[in-house]
């Protein structure tokens, strides 16, 4: 019943029909059905809101403190629109919550970070298309795995986030032989279709949390780099 009236939705609003969760949830809203206000979050760091109410000051004093926050929609509904923690700042959006751990952890300042937590809910998708009205540019990096590639390859789509650190290249250099076997669909990576090619090749996955000391040292040493 659920596949019939996404289906039927989607059709009435001449779009094809949502895979991911966050689509799912766009399309239920263009018709006023919306999922509640709290159960929904996004984990982020170091992003500041541009108003002086008390749910701004709230994010604003995390950015400032070097916490990480999980928004919900109550947030967002609350204030004007999210930034950045500085002008000209990269926003790294990451698949998994550990990678934004490791940033704040280690207090790799120069970058703001959106955490997905897998695939992106509607909160996480309306943060992000905040910093894109805003004109910050994003960088996505996510799991070397089937899912992910699909990930990032919708996040990328929706906006214009370059991936980072997810060339074929990057990948050659991670993949272990001892590591998770890939199942699922294949994926073509839009940004890098060699890359898809490698790991039907490979046959392995590489997850974030496996490249932390990687990520963090290039962040820390190009933090503006694509």
């Amino acid at each position: 019943l659920r596949a019939v009236g996404r289906g039927g939705l989607a059709a009435a609003a001449g779009v094809s029909v949502p895979e991911s969760t966050g689509d799912r949830e766009l399309l239920w809203a263009e018709f006023g059905v919306h999922p509640d206000v709290l159960s929904r979050t996004c984990l982020a760091w170091r992003l500041r809101s541009i108003g002086t109410g008390p749910t701004d000051r709230r994010i604003n004093d995390a950015c400032a403190a070097g916490d990480p926050i999980h928004l919900t929609e109550w947030d967002l509904r609350r204030i004007e629109a999210l930034r950045p923690a500085a002008p000209g700042e990269s926003v790294l959006v990451c698949e998994n919550p550990r990678v934004l751990e490791a940033f704040a952890e280690y207090e790799v300042f120069g970058w703001s970070v959106v955490c997905t937590s897998g695939e992106p809910n509607l909160v996480v998708l309306r943060v992000l298309d905040q910093l894109v009205a805003a004109g910050a540019e994003l960088r996505y990096h996510g799991d070397f795995d089937w899912a992910g590639v699909a990930i990032a390859n919708r996040v990328i789509a929706r906006t214009g986030a370059h991936a980072w650190l997810m060339s074929a290249t990057d990948y050659v250099s991670a993949v272990r032989a001892d590591g998770p076997p890939l199942i699922g669909r294949p994926e073509v990576p839009s940004w890098d279709p060699e890359l898809g090619a490698v790991m039907l090749t490979h046959g392995y996955a590489v997850h974030e949390e496996s490249v932390l000391a990687h990520l963090i040292s290039v962040a820390e040493t190009r933090p503006t780099s694509v």
